[in-house]
C-alpha cells in the first residue's frame, strides 16, 4: 500500500516493531504486529518519537483496565503517510502531527451532545465511547500508529519530534490547567507550580510565557535544580522547597502576604495537594493534576472562608493544544528530556523511578 505526494512516496509494511503490555506489572515486551488499517476519518502515523509519562506507569499497574496485550504510550509525534478519505482537508501525506490521546468521539453520547449544547461543537475529551490511546487501546510505543485527524494537530517545523512528544500530554496537561486558571486571575498575580517534572517544568515556562510571576515548589532536589535550569527569560522567580517549615512563609513574603492567585498541583501526592490548597489567595483557584489511587482531601474551612476554588482539569482540547504550540515556538520553550530507543523501552520503568532522574523521557522510534 502506497501513498503519493509529490515525487515522494511512503511504502508501508505489513508489520512492525513494538514495544506491549503483556501482563500488568511487568516489564514492557518487545514484538512484532500487524501495521493497523485505518478508517475514513483517521491519520496512518508513523512515529517519529514518543513520550513514557507517569499516567504510562499507573496504566503498567494495572490502574487503567484494559485488554491485553496494548501498546502502550500516549504522546505521539510523527509523520502522516496514510490519509482517510474525510481527512484529506485538515491533511496530507507529510505533514508533521502531534497525536492527542482521546479519538473517535461518538457524536450521540451525554458527553458529547452535552458539550455541543454549551460549545456549540462536539468535544471529543468527553465522550463516554472515546478511545483512549496508550490507557485502553493501542498507542504510540509501535513503528506506526493509526491517529483521529479530528484529534490531531499540526506541528510546527520549529519543534522537534523530540521536543514535540511530551507537548502532546505534559504540555496539553498543564495547558490546559492554566487555561481554567486564567479567568481567576489579576494583574500582579503569581502562580504556583508545585512538582517540577515533566509537567511543572513546562507549566513554569507557559506561566512566565503568560506574563505572571511564577513560583516553583518541589520537595526534590532534582525539582528544585530543574527549574534553576529553564533559560533566565522563563525561570520562575523564586524555587521553594516546599518540604521546608518555612515553605508557605516564603510563598507569603514573595506575595506581600497576600497568597498565590492560582497554583497547579503536577504531582498525584494527596498531602502536596491538601497543602497546596493553603497557598491561595482569597478566590484563588487550585488545579490538582494528579490521579492518585486514594480520594483527595481539603480544608473545607480554608475553601468556605476564602472563598476557593477547586476546578478539574483533563487535558486541553485541539484548539487549546494549537494555542500552545504557538506560545511554544514563540517563547523557544523546552522540555528537559531524555532519548531512548524502543529496544531500552522494557528498561524505562526502571529509569524513571531513579530519585535523580529529571525532566521526560522520550522514546525515539
Amino acid at each position: 500500500m502506497t501513498t503519493t505526494i509529490g515525487t515522494d512516496s511512503f511504502s508501508i509494511p505489513q508489520q512492525m516493531r513494538a514495544a506491549q503490555i503483556v501482563e500488568y506489572n511487568q516489564p514492557y515486551t518487545l514484538s512484532i504486529v500487524a501495521v493497523p488499517q485505518i478508517g475514513e476519518d483517521d491519520l496512518l502515523v508513523k512515529v517519529y518519537a514518543a513520550g513514557f509519562c507517569h499516567s504510562d506507569f499507573q496504566v503498567l499497574q494495572g490502574q487503567f483496565p484494559a485488554p491485553l496485550p496494548m501498546i502502550p504510550s500516549h504522546e505521539p509525534v510523527g509523520i502522516v503517510v496514510q490519509v482517510g478519505s474525510k481527512a484529506t482537508k485538515r491533511f496530507k501525506p507529510g505533514d508533521r502531527v502531534g497525536v492527542l490521546n482521546f479519538k473517535h468521539a461518538c457524536g450521540k453520547c451525554v458527553g458529547c451532545t452535552s458539550t455541543l449544547r454549551t460549545s456549540g461543537r462536539t468535544d471529543p475529551r468527553f465522550c463516554e465511547q472515546r478511545e483512549a490511546a496508550g490507557f485502553r487501546h493501542d498507542g504510540a510505543f509501535a513503528e506506526y500508529m493509526v491517529a483521529d485527524s479530528q484529534t490531531s494537530v499540526a506541528l510546527p517545523s520549529s519543534i522537534s519530534f523530540e521536543q514535540g512528544a511530551p507537548l502532546m500530554c505534559a504540555g496539553a496537561t498543564v495547558w490546559g490547567a492554566l487555561c481554567k486558571a486564567l479567568p481567576a486571575l489579576h494583574a500582579g498575580d503569581t502562580v504556583g507550580i508545585v512538582g517540577i517534572g515533566g509537567l511543572g517544568h513546562l507549566g513554569v515556562q507557559f506561566a512566565k510565557a503568560l506574563g505572571y510571576r511564577t513560583i516553583a515548589l518541589d520537595n526534590r532536589a532534582a525539582g528544585r535544580q530543574l527549574a534553576a535550569e529553564i533559560s533566565e527569560d522563563l525561570r520562575p522567580d523564586l524555587t521553594v522547597d516546599s518540604s521546608a517549615e518555612d515553605a508557605g512563609a516564603s510563598v507569603l513574603r514573595f506575595t506581600n502576604g497576600v497568597g498565590l492567585g492560582a497554583v497547579v498541583v503536577c504531582t498525584d501526592s494527596v498531602p502536596a495537594t491538601s497543602w497546596s490548597l493553603g497557598l491561595l489567595r482569597t478566590g484563588g483557584v487550585l488545579v490538582p493534576l494528579g490521579l492518585p489511587a486514594e480520594k483527595w482531601q481539603f480544608d473545607s474551612a480554608l475553601m468556605v472562608f476564602r472563598e476557593l476554588v477547586i476546578k478539574g482539569a483533563y487535558v486541553a482540547s485541539r484548539d487549546q493544544v494549537e494555542e500552545m504550540l504557538k506560545v511554544v515556538s514563540q517563547h523557544d520553550i523546552k522540555s528537559h528530556v531524555t532519548s531512548v530507543s524502543l529496544d531500552d523501552v522494557p528498561d524505562i520503568v526502571r529509569r524513571y523511578q531513579q530519585s535523580d532522574f529529571k525532566g521526560r523521557l522520550v522514546v525515539k522510534i
